[in-house]
């Protein structure tokens, strides 16, 4: 599993949430993921899943009620006349299934959730940069801090933004070196001594060019209670769980 990319660990995420098997840690991570990234979950997932449950309860099911085959219907039509562009919705095809096939009670309170879901505008995706943006317009309680480069990376200079509320931060590094990922990812590590005397995993990610800075999500694997100090180290391939510290890249502390 790549861990490198904030965005494809969400999707991995969402996908286990619509087929029911993250655990509580993973509920939480993608929770974390999405304020993070700006996302929210993709309810195509959903979607997908309930669509196969509808295949296999068909042959058993009992059949909907009429006043909702009419509503699903009219969502069929309605979608098919055209609408407006911020609203997603499934195609008509899958209206169609669920307003003329019989479905089990499960299946047409799924059908209802899905309706109401789709219903809703969908938010776009925020870059790293505007979500940094916005984290510092809502956090009343953000805390920066500068990143020195150490040792053979002492051209490495940047900042970290973090808010204990909202239980996000953002890097802005410039001057780290390009990292081939199959060799070794960098590792974000936070101190917080009110918590634990073990740095905090804060994500694992890779430096893809030299030259202009970089934004990178924090993806703290716990809470945080007041963060004293961020350690940037390099890594094998995927992280670790507890880092030896041999090679570290920058240091940013109050």
């Amino acid at each position: 599993m790549n861990l490198s990319d904030p965005m494809i660990r969400f999707e991995e995420l969402s996908a286990g949430r619509a087929l029911g098997d993250l655990t509580v840690d993973e509920e939480r991570e993608l929770l974390l993921l999405g304020e993070q990234l700006g996302v929210e979950f993709d309810i195509a997932f959903e979607l997908l899943v309930a669509s196969i449950e509808v295949e296999l309860l068909q042959a058993s099911a009992e059949p909907l009620p009429a006043a909702l085959v009419a509503r699903l219907q009219k969502c069929a039509d309605d979608n098919a006349a055209g609408e407006p562009t911020n609203v997603v919705r499934p195609p008509v095809s899958i209206w169609r299934q669920f307003a003329t096939n019989p479905l089990s009670g499960w299946a047409a309170a799924a059908a209802v959730v899905l309706f109401f879901a789709l219903d809703q505008p969908q938010p776009a995706s925020l870059s790293p940069v505007q979500a940094e943006n916005r984290l510092r317009s809502e956090a009343s309680d953000l805390i920066e801090r500068k990143f020195e480069g150490l040792g053979d990376f002492k051209n490495t200079t940047g900042k970290v933004v973090w808010s204990d509320s909202k239980q996000q931060g953002y890097m802005t590094l410039s001057g780290i070196p390009v990292n081939d990922p199959a060799k070794a990812q960098y590792q974000l590590w936070i101190v917080d001594p009110k918590r634990d005397e073990a740095p905090v995993d804060g994500g694992v990610f890779d430096i893809p060019s030299d030259g202009s800075p970089i934004v990178i999500p924090i993806v703290a694997k716990l809470s945080l209670t007041e963060p004293q100090a961020f350690v940037i180290t390099l890594e094998q391939p995927g992280g670790v769980v507890k880092s030896k510290q041999e090679q570290v890249v920058a240091l940013a502390k109050s």
